[in-house]
């Protein structure tokens, strides 16, 4: 089930590209500081706090590891926003005509290495942090799929290629998953979250950031950041 859930996102970003025609900037942007915010508040509300609580007494030297994976993460997503031309904010650029192998690798990365950090359910170090991810991820996922098969249209790209291409990005994530889930990585659920807090962290921020124009918010997304802000609260809560 959780593979399909991991799928769902993709699918609905199809749907929107050619059912809803929604691949305007404005509506990707909104879509952005919506995600944004959601993703900063599990990050902070759950997810890392809960990535440094244990109930065994964990050493120093443990916790400073546990950060210094979180800077990995960060820094991570800034090398792999090079590659990608920063489609992981919801961005997308023209391609003139070339063929869009750095941003869907990067994609491919972004994407496999997100989800190594569910593993399996049995062994990972918090099952709530694990759905919460799960959620985060799939949230995340679906203004990416917007972007990036709007990206591959409007370069000139068939359709049947376009859909190949977003295929390649929608299978990273399930496999990712399958490969954590049955091999020792499963024993590493903590350290893997670290790296994918980083990552989080650096694509939130960097969304709310962008969400301003010359650091005037306007009320549409604001709207969407309180939105967004209010329904991580509420998930938060929820559990």
């Amino acid at each position: 089930m959780d593979y399909l859930i991991l799928l769902s996102s993709i699918a609905m970003g199809v749907v929107t590209v050619f059912a809803f025609k929604l691949t305007e900037a404005r509506h990707i942007k909104l879509l952005n500081a919506f995600t944004g915010a959601y993703l900063l508040c599990l990050t902070m509300l759950h997810l890392l706090p809960e990535l440094y609580h244990s109930h065994d007494s964990t050493s120093h030297r443990s916790e400073l590891l546990i950060g210094a994976l979180i800077l990995t993460g960060f820094f991570v997503q800034v090398a792999l926003d090079v590659i990608s031309m920063g489609v992981e904010h919801g961005h997308s650029h023209p391609l003139q005509g070339r063929m869009p192998i750095g941003v869907v690798a990067g994609l491919c990365l972004h994407a496999f290495v997100e989800a190594m950090a569910l593993g399996d359910a049995q062994h990972h170090h918090d099952p709530e942090s694990r759905k919460m991810l799960l959620v985060s991820i799939v949230v995340h996922n679906y203004p990416v799929s917007i972007a990036l098969l709007g990206m591959l249209l409007q370069s000139g790209m068939k359709r049947r290629a376009a859909l190949g291409m977003l295929g390649l990005f929608a299978a990273m994530a399930p496999l990712g998953m399958l490969i954590s889930a049955h091999t020792p990585l499963m024993n590493y659920s903590r350290e893997l979250m670290a790296v994918v807090i980083g990552i989080f962290m650096h694509i939130s921020t960097t969304i709310l950031f962008e969400a301003s124009d010359v650091h005037r918010f306007n009320f549409a997304k604001l709207a969407a950041i309180i939105v967004g802000t209010a329904l991580g609260v509420a998930s938060v809560l929820a559990h």
